[in-house]
């Protein structure tokens, strides 16, 4: 879908994350709160944000990789610009 509509901005939700069991299937043990919300103009860069905070390699994920090489995005967080803005 990203190929043929390109998004204006990507939310991620990451206040609770279910680490485990997922999607359906985790209990309140699998939940680690993140408290973090991703907003970009760049799927492939919110997802791999969004990925890090699971602890996982970005370039490592082939649908990110992929979306990466079809120049749908940047998967390279070095190359990104992050904002940590604090609520509260």
């Amino acid at each position: 879908l990203s190929t043929r509509v390109r998004s204006h901005l990507v939310i991620v939700d990451a206040v609770r994350m279910l680490m485990a069991h997922g999607p359906s299937g985790g209990n309140l043990g699998d939940v680690r709160k993140a408290d973090t919300i991703i907003a970009s103009p760049d799927i492939v860069a919110a997802d791999s944000y969004a990925a890090s905070l699971f602890g996982y390699q970005p370039d490592k994920l082939a649908y990110i990789k992929r979306g990466a090489q079809m120049g749908l995005g940047i998967n390279d967080l070095s190359q990104l610009r992050i904002e940590e803005i604090p609520l509260g």
